[in-house]
């Protein structure tokens, strides 16, 4: 029950910080990291809620967060891998 008030608590102050400051920081921040395909008018209402989701569970839950990066970075790589091998594989007359 405390690690989830904490971590209310901190996806509460997060947001408010990212929504606050959106202008200032934020939006600079990701228009550099973003291609244009993904940027939109109304970045602010899908990102901020994402970036307070991520740094919430990072305060609370730092090892299962980085397990779950690890995860999924090991996941794209095999999966490049194979889509890699496939094309080789692959006759295209």
């Amino acid at each position: 029950m405390t690690v989830t008030v904490i971590w209310l608590i901190a996806f509460a102050v997060i947001l408010y910080l990212c929504l606050n400051r959106w202008e200032a920081s934020v939006s600079g921040a990701l228009d550099k990291l973003l291609p244009a395909a993904l940027r939109s008018e109304d970045d602010r209402w899908v990102w901020s809620p994402a970036i307070a989701v991520l740094i919430a569970t990072a305060i609370v839950r730092p090892v299962d967060l980085l397990l779950t990066l690890i995860l999924v970075a090991l996941i794209a790589l095999v999966g490049g891998k194979l889509v890699c091998w496939a094309m080789n594989k692959a006759r295209f007359h």
